[in-house]
């Protein structure tokens, strides 16, 4: 299927090594954990279903479970996502531009999403400690909020870090040089 692509439409090359290569193997890793959060609430949702229908003893807090779970695991993601340049992208407009203008483009995107994962980083930090400070726990579980908050700041923190490498990747691209 790779040969039916043109060179501009395949897939980035995921980095061998360095520290390029460090950053994808650990987003791989995150993503992996991500995803086997995924299979975990999924398994206790199917539990917490049977009980009710069957039993009726359902998982207490399950639907609690499964935001943070599912708020958790989403963002995991995230930083893969951006490190294998696998966001969404509408070409549509964009066919007529030379293979360094759209680098330029993704140069800009990368950059932006840069600004806004550090923002992410910044804010969750900060929210995680107002939530720890005002012991605000789950309404059914009592689970400290700060927990699941805490969780979502290193996917932010890998997110900005493979925006980062994108963008550097896309500016050498940009610049004329080899992506």
């Amino acid at each position: 299927m790779a040969e039916l692509m043109p060179d501009d439409a395949r897939p980035a090359a995921s980095p061998a090594g360095g520290l390029a290569g460090v950053l994808h193997r650990v987003v791989t890793w995150w993503g992996l954990a991500g995803g086997m959060l995924f299979c975990a609430i999924v398994a206790m949702s199917i539990v917490s279903i049977v009980g009710r229908k069957l039993f009726s003893t359902p998982i207490q807090g399950d639907m609690e479970l499964l935001q943070m779970g599912a708020a958790i695991a989403s963002a995991t993601f995230l930083p893969l996502c951006e490190m294998d340049d696998n966001h969404i992208k509408v070409d549509a407009l964009t066919t007529w531009m030379s293979a360094r203008g759209r680098a330029a483009l993704d140069t800009l995107a990368h950059a932006l999403l840069l600004v806004v994962a550090v923002l992410l980083t910044w804010r969750t930090g900060l929210y995680t400690v107002e939530t720890k400070e005002n012991m605000e726990v789950s309404t059914l579980l009592l689970v400290p909020l700060w927990w699941p908050v805490l969780l979502l700041v290193p996917s932010f923190v890998l997110l900005a870090l493979a925006a980062l490498y994108r963008c550097m990747v896309s500016l050498r691209a940009a610049l004329g040089g080899v992506a």
